[in-house]
């Protein structure tokens, strides 16, 4: 007789299952997290980017400094007295007033054209415009000059030197005997004069 009992799947079979070959878990992802890298390093392009710009900027504004030959910082504030301009003498000596005292001021670093000769009129023209209303002063190693008058650094209002100003453009040649910025004036004096920048160096400067 046979048995109406059906055998059972081999998948159910109890002995069977015990040879099955158990359910492997997933491994954990141990890949690197890219999205993660991707950002850090999208953060460090940025930062280098910027860093190099910095540099970039840097490099060129001291490479344009080097080309005009402007190489006198300008001045700190503290280290000056603030005086009002008078009037103006020539290209290298004007009046100032101070503690109600009226004194004639020579530009330590540079020297210009006396009355009468070539250059004079731009020269007095540009220290007039340069100086305005109110000048800074700057004492250095003399004090006066044989001639009574008052030796000092001249800076603008906000600092920028004005015996650099007229050296460069080629109005004033530099002062070669003594003063702390001497270096500096005589090499803006040179790169004028190499230049054939302004009255004193273009091609025919007694024609003015």
């Amino acid at each position: 007789m046979i048995s109406m009992k059906e055998t059972p799947p081999p998948f159910h079979s109890r002995t069977r299952s015990r040879t099955r070959p158990a359910r492997r878990r997933p491994e954990p992802d141990r890949s690197p997290d890219l999205k993660r890298i991707q950002r850090r390093l999208s953060r460090s392009s940025i930062g280098i980017a910027a860093l190099i710009a910095v540099l970039s900027l840097t490099s060129a504004g001291l490479f344009r400094a080097r080309q005009s030959g402007d190489t006198v910082p300008p001045v700190a504030l503290t280290d000056t007295a603030s005086v009002e301009v008078t009037r103006i003498i020539d290209g290298d000596t004007l009046d100032v007033r101070a503690a109600e005292t009226t004194l004639r001021v020579r530009l330590y670093g540079v020297d210009t054209a006396e009355r009468g000769e070539a250059c004079y009129r731009e020269a007095t023209e540009r220290l007039t415009a340069l100086a305005g209303n109110r000048v800074l002063l700057l004492p250095d190693a003399r004090l006066t000059d044989r001639n009574g008058r008052e030796l000092r650094y001249v800076f603008t209002a906000d600092g920028q030197s004005i015996d650099a100003a007229l050296i460069r453009e080629g109005l004033a040649k530099a002062w070669r005997e003594d003063g702390s910025r001497k270096a500096e004036l005589i090499a803006l004096e040179e790169a004028a004069r190499i230049s054939r920048t302004g009255c004193l160096w273009s091609a025919s400067p007694g024609a003015r």
